[in-house]
């Protein structure tokens, strides 16, 4: 069978216009005749489904609108398009032009099969701008077919039959039940439903079979109703269908399909910065508040979970970076807490979304109570094509079961992954087998980890950052005698290209043994410009500083959290509080504190004064090269939670159990000293723009670690 199906994909028709590009073109010309006949563009849809529906049944598809799953004014609207104009366009989308004009249409067949894409290409031709009517009344023709991840709905048919057959070999007892309620709360023109329809058919499921949709726009709803109702004239289950299918919002007033046995579903992706207000009120509602600067979709996963029936099961699409980003923490423990997730799946075929903006990912979560399963199927592919298709097409050989080894094959990886990995982990990030390896390498070679080596700590904290952190400018107008009272700071901003590009001044009115000034005499005293127009005026809220007001201090003028590092003149390394290649410099003279941002503080095994062994400042230079290097920040994906702009959390608690060479220990060898001194040297002249550089340091940084493949990950 595998070999039959490699000889029909290689042996397919090669054309640059398919079944979907020929009733695109249809679709214009029936919005033109309508934008001509004065029918409201949103009304598009209903005339564009009477249409089909009168190339499929004529005459009896205007007398028995309810029948074909049409509007009940559809008919009307339709008798409004200019006859001429309507009977050239049938003729010309019955019968192909040029090299394909021996090719005749068969609308019933295209509309069984191809109904689902068609519509999602017309919703978002239709959403995506104006008329753009031109001179003679007509669409022009899409510059791209854009399958966006953003607000806009658009499922690959292939992936969602896909997922529907995962989710049905997850259903227990399908093919015995006597009814079935099957839900999608953002059902757009009906992708999922169409096919969970058909994999019914294909099942043969004669029960009684309710299907209930919503979708925010009234033309997608239009959609819907005109292929499940094309797909129930095919095939009717012995227990009945009954379609309901609403204009809603399923987060708001409408609600999800409540005690649902199935939801299958592609929910709307949002980034935070991209919610209406309504929207994120929705997501804050559904999750809390560490998670409410995610992604809209998380609330429609949270939602549905809740809908379903205990044993139901909910598969959806949702953006891959919900598998590591730091505001979805909460988010992946909340569905561990309602449902057992059965198949986890990191989609890199950017083929099944042509102009991708957002790389894809899939869950099967059955909602139950009982003990987890102890494994859970896991899927990675890579952006080649048929990768994707390839997988489920082994993954459906399973029927639902992990696999008892992994399968590891060019462009896709399918393997078992124990249930307890998920839980309380950083990230859902899926390691393929090869890299599973790799890490099992690193941790069988017994390097030491980050926390053994350094003292990960937190900048400072002021508490009231407009006050207390003054910008170069803002310090430089100070008199000279109070500057002295400031020491330089980083921001985010303040690290760029791996260099301090960007300081502040952080006032510091701290000792090594406790407050500088005994009293509020002493600092208007020595800074009396400082206190006059920043201290004095925001009195009552640096005060208010929660540390303040707990510790009972009576420097209200104080950072709240001075840090011990700050007294220190050991080299250190300083990170953005997010970081990523880039986001490390050295800090050699001890002359930074950071207020947004981590210290990096070497512990006793880094420190060596003996001057014939390499300096702290060369060994911390050769770590800087290693922070800012490609391969430590691969490996440093796979411990940290990833947030907005491919940056990572370099707290403590993620950063500490990363395994890296002791580069002290390995300078005093001969071979391991000249790389660690090549890398010291590469750390004090970092320029990541330069190819070389890039590639140098990453060959360095590799050897060092022992483990060639981590090059690879």
């Amino acid at each position: 069978m595998d070999r039959f199906y490699a000889y029909l994909n290689d042996d397919r028709l090669r054309s640059n216009k398919t079944v979907i590009d020929h009733l695109l073109g249809f679709f214009r010309r029936i919005r033109a005749l309508s934008h001509e006949a004065g029918v409201e563009d949103i009304r598009t849809t209903d005339v564009f489904a009477t249409a089909l529906a009168f190339l499929i049944a004529r005459e009896d598809a205007t007398e028995r609108p309810g029948f074909y799953g049409l509007s009940g004014d559809g008919p009307t609207l339709f008798s409004k398009l200019d006859p001429n104009g309507l009977t050239a366009a049938v003729a010309e989308i019955e019968q192909a032009s040029g090299s394909l004009s021996l090719l005749e249409l068969y609308p019933a067949l295209a509309i069984r099969h191809a109904g689902g894409q068609l519509f999602q290409e017309a919703h978002f031709e239709l959403l995506r701008g104006g008329t753009g009517f031109d001179l003679f009344g007509l669409i022009g023709a899409p510059e791209v077919k854009p399958t966006s991840r953003g607000g806009t709905h658009f499922t690959p048919p292939a992936l969602a039959r896909s997922l529907v057959e995962q989710v049905f070999n997850t259903l227990p007892d399908l093919g015995q039940r006597s009814e079935l309620t099957l839900g999608d709360p953002s059902c757009g023109s009906g992708a999922f439903l169409h096919e969970a329809y058909r994999a019914l058919r294909r099942m043969n499921f004669q029960g009684r079979l309710t299907l209930v949709g919503s979708d925010i726009s009234s033309a997608a709803i239009a959609m819907a109703r005109f292929v499940l109702s094309a797909a129930k004239r095919d095939w009717e289950p012995k227990g009945g269908v009954e379609l309901k299918l609403k204009v809603g919002d399923a987060l708001g007033d409408l609600g999800m399909p409540h005690q649902a046995d199935v939801i299958v579903m592609n929910p709307p992706f949002i980034a935070f910065g991209a919610q209406t207000p309504e929207q994120r009120q929705q997501l804050r509602d559904a999750t809390d508040a560490s998670a409410s600067r995610g992604d809209y979709s998380m609330a429609f996963v949270i939602r549905a979970l809740e809908a379903v029936k205990e044993g139901g099961v909910v598969g959806t699409l949702f953006p891959s970076s919900l598998l590591s980003l730091k505001a979805a923490g909460s988010w992946r423990e909340r569905v561990l807490d309602l449902g057992q997730v059965k198949l986890l799946g990191s989609i890199g075929d950017f083929g099944l979304f042509t102009h991708a903006m957002v790389q894809v990912a899939c869950s099967v979560i059955q909602k139950s109570k009982k003990s987890p399963s102890s494994e859970f199927v896991a899927l990675v592919t890579e952006n080649e094509s048929n990768a994707t298709g390839t997988a489920f097409r082994y993954l459906r050989k399973l029927n639902g079961k992990a696999p008892s080894n992994a399968v590891i094959e060019e462009g896709w990886n399918l393997f078992p992954v124990p249930v307890s990995a998920l839980r309380g982990r950083p990230t859902w990030r899926l390691p393929t087998p090869s890299t599973e390896r790799i890490l099992r390498d690193l941790n069988d070679s017994f390097l030491p980890s980050i926390s053994d080596l350094f003292d990960v700590a937190q900048g400072v904290q002021t508490g009231l950052n407009e006050v207390l952190l003054l910008t170069l400018d803002e310090w430089r107008r100070l008199p000279n005698k109070e500057r002295d009272f400031f020491r330089l700071a980083t921001m985010s901003d303040s690290i760029q290209n791996a260099h301090f590009f960007k300081p502040y001044r952080v006032f510091f009115p701290h000792g090594p043994t406790g407050p500088l000034f005994a009293n509020e005499q002493e600092i208007k005293r020595a800074v009396p410009t400082y206190f006059t127009k920043y201290l004095a005026p925001n009195r009552e809220r640096l005060e208010r500083r929660a540390s303040i007001v707990r510790a009972r201090r009576a420097d209200w003028w104080g950072l709240m959290h001075p840090r011990a590092y700050a007294y220190d003149k050991t080299p250190r390394i300083i990170s953005k509080f997010f970081a990523a290649e880039g986001g490390f410099a050295a800090d050699l003279d001890a002359e930074y504190i950071p207020v947004m941002g981590h210290v990096w503080m070497p512990k006793g095994v880094l420190v060596d004064d003996d001057p014939q062994q390499l300096s702290t400042s060369d060994i911390l230079s050769a770590y800087t090269a290693v922070f800012n290097s490609s391969v430590f920040i691969k490996l440093l994906s796979l411990y940290s939670p990833h947030v907005a702009g491919g940056q990572y959390d370099v707290s403590s608690r993620h950063v500490g159990p990363i395994p890296i060479p002791n580069l002290r220990e390995l300078s005093a060898a001969d071979r391991q000293g000249k790389l660690v001194r090549a890398l010291a040297a590469n750390g004090r002249s970092i320029d990541l723009a330069d190819r070389v550089w890039r590639t140098r340091t990453a060959q360095l940084v590799t050897e060092l670690y022992g483990t060639p493949a981590l090059a690879d990950i």
